[in-house]
């Protein structure tokens, strides 16, 4: 191809993601599905609106009234799974607590007639009420003192709690709350089963558990831990990610037009539009995720929906970044002599198009295996571990089958602002590829230290070692092979998550967004070829 040509040794390459691939289903994909496919017990997660029509029948068992609205999301305790994964202490809990103090539930919200909220939560399996809390104006008195925690001992010990397992861990006279804590309570290591209570007095002169809530308290030592982790990674994603990626925008506004007569501000309008489109499909999709982020709370409905249109507006910023970085980093490559994104018409276009898009398979099953071996090490050797986050889960999706495009959406702003941009302004400074590569390359990397991944570096370490293999691609092949390549490694990681969903509907979504590339890059070789027949034509409006 004139004047970039792909030849890759497509054995070596072959070998390389066969290895990768093999390990990143022997090690992660393997041991995920065993014990459900080996567990004729295990069962699959109820639907949402099972999970919040079970919710409206136990508030109107519980509370004699029935709730105007009722909705369910994702919810995890985040802090207490960590704390299992890290401690090697998972498996053991599942066994002897998942049945009634499962790490995650559905939360649901019940809007009351009378302005309250209930949050009833709800295993996620077998659609059990595990715990509930009502927010705002009470039925009755609220019940306090000896009253309340004989009350409150009476409850738990119908649920199984007896009094003589049980110390008082908060308990003053003037609370409408009674906290207590099992004294023994195997398979969970030093955390501490604490049982929390509020009830009130109806006029009848019987009390009605308007609280309860179950769970298990990390050591506080864990807690301090993770406090301070997440604090670091905040520190790193704002000041060495957010303002040297906002730096990076502002320059490659000015290099777009510093170097505009090597490029055309035409280029790239069609794939920023495309950016923006699917960003702003994944910023509406994860209302729910927002949601179960901010917990209890009666104003919740209207934060996440504040974030939404906020993530909204930093979505057109994004894109703007996406088209600027595309149009000065074409220029500034074209500049020095190199075609690191060919234009669609040129000799060969869309044959380079159609092998970029096998090697971008190739090079995406390598790095999953590459990864899983990082993080292998990392967690042998640094002690690395993970949680969960509920504002990514796909439980928490409004529409599950859409989740995959974000990784279209990480595939085409990362790869053009770190890559296609980055590494050519950095070029351009320092003339040495390693140095060109390793600095936006660690900025790409410190915008994902803030993932549930402690300790907080963990990331950063990763992505640094996959970055500079996407670099190398990229400085190799070209800008369309590294965006396969990427677009491959996240969609498969992600629509697998989809295939472990279950469904028909979400396990369909998941094989087409794997084999998503492979119609897109035929597409483009297809209308290249024709084209070709059809003669010469200026097409630069959607050159990608």
């Amino acid at each position: 191809m004139d004047p970039l040509r792909l030849n890759p040794n497509w054995k070596w390459y072959g070998l390389l993601a066969g290895i990768g691939l093999i390990v990143y289903l022997l090690v992660q994909i393997v041991p995920a599905t065993a014990d459900s496919f080996f567990d004729s017990g295990s069962e699959p997660v109820m639907d949402k609106r099972d999970a919040e029509a079970k919710a409206a029948a136990f508030v109107e068992k519980q509370f004699a009234s029935r709730p105007v609205a009722v909705h369910a999301v994702h919810q995890s305790d985040s802090l207490l799974y960590g704390y299992l994964e890290k401690n090697k202490l998972t498996r053991g809990y599942d066994d002897n607590y998942d049945r009634t103090l499962p790490t995650e539930t559905y939360q649901t919200t019940a809007d009351m007639p009378d302005g309250s909220e209930i949050f009833v939560y709800l295993h996620m399996q077998n659609g059990s009420v595990v715990g509930w809390n009502r927010l705002g104006k009470l039925q009755g008195a609220p019940a306090r003192g000896t009253e309340l925690s004989d009350a409150a001992l009476a409850f738990l010990a119908s649920k199984g709690y007896p009094k003589a397992e049980l110390t008082a861990f908060r308990e003053q006279p003037d609370t409408e709350t009674v906290v207590f804590e099992k004294k023994s309570a195997a398979g969970a290591g030093a955390a501490k089963l604490r049982l929390t209570v509020r009830g009130e007095k109806l006029e009848n002169g019987s009390f009605r558990i308007t609280a309860f809530k179950p769970a298990f308290a990390v050591p506080q030592s864990y807690a301090d831990y993770v406090a301070k982790q997440k604090k670091l990674a905040n520190y790193l994603s704002t000041l060495g990610s957010l303002f040297l990626s906002f730096v990076l925008f502002i320059l490659a506004i000015i290099y777009a037009s510093l170097y505009r007569k090597h490029s055309s501000f035409v280029r790239g309008i069609v794939i920023s539009l495309l950016f923006l489109a699917m960003y702003i499909v994944n910023d509406v999709n994860m209302k729910d995720g927002l949601l179960a982020g901010y917990g209890e709370t009666s104003d919740g409905n209207v934060l996440a929906a504040a974030a939404v249109l906020v993530s909204c507006l930093v979505t057109v910023v994004m894109a703007l970044a996406v088209y600027f970085s595309l149009v000065g980093g074409d220029g500034l490559w074209r500049a020095m002599g190199r075609n690191q994104w060919p234009r669609y018409g040129q000799p060969g276009y869309g044959d380079h198009v159609w092998r970029s898009m096998w090697l971008g398979y190739l090079t995406a099953f390598a790095l999953l295996g590459l990864q899983t071996v990082i993080f292998i090490v990392l967690m042998h050797a640094y002690g690395s571990w993970s949680t969960t986050d509920v504002t990514q889960s796909t439980y928490n999706l409004a529409v599950p089958w859409a989740f995959p495009l974000l990784a279209w959406c990480a595939a085409i702003s990362e790869e053009a602002v770190f890559r296609l941009f980055g590494i050519g302004l950095m070029k351009r400074w320092f003339r040495n590829s390693f140095v060109a590569s390793l600095i936006p390359t660690v900025i790409w990397a410190l915008g994902h230290v803030t993932y549930p991944i402690f300790p907080s570096t963990t990331r950063l370490l990763e992505l640094t070692v996959i970055g500079l293999v996407f670099s190398f691609m990229f400085l190799r092949f070209g800008f369309i092979t590294v965006l396969f390549a990427h677009a491959v490694f996240d969609s498969t990681m992600m629509a697998l998550s989809l295939v472990f969903m279950g469904g028909a509907e979400n396990i369909a979504a998941g094989i087409v967004y794997i084999l998503l590339p492979i119609p897109i890059a035929w597409l483009f070789r297809s209308w290249d070829r024709r084209a070709k027949r059809s003669g010469p034509r200026a097409i630069d409006a959607i050159d990608t």
